[in-house]
């Protein structure tokens, strides 16, 4: 009995290891850097009025 215990913990202990290092991955591995002419087309949203454009009409 002491054996399956053994090899119990081993995979256990392996499965916890593998674990550990998908989430260490993740934390360090960090997407590609997008090329500037892709960043320039995104821009941040409008925040003050001057900026914010109004094309809707209230009146019929």
């Amino acid at each position: 009995m002491h054996w399956f215990s053994t090899g119990l913990l081993i995979a256990l202990s392996a499965g916890t290891a593998a674990w550990a290092g998908w989430l260490l991955r993740r934390l360090f591995v960090v997407e590609p850097a997008t090329s500037r002419a892709g960043a320039a087309d995104r821009r941040a949203e409008p925040t003050g009025p001057a900026e914010v454009r109004d094309d809707h009409s209230e009146e019929p």
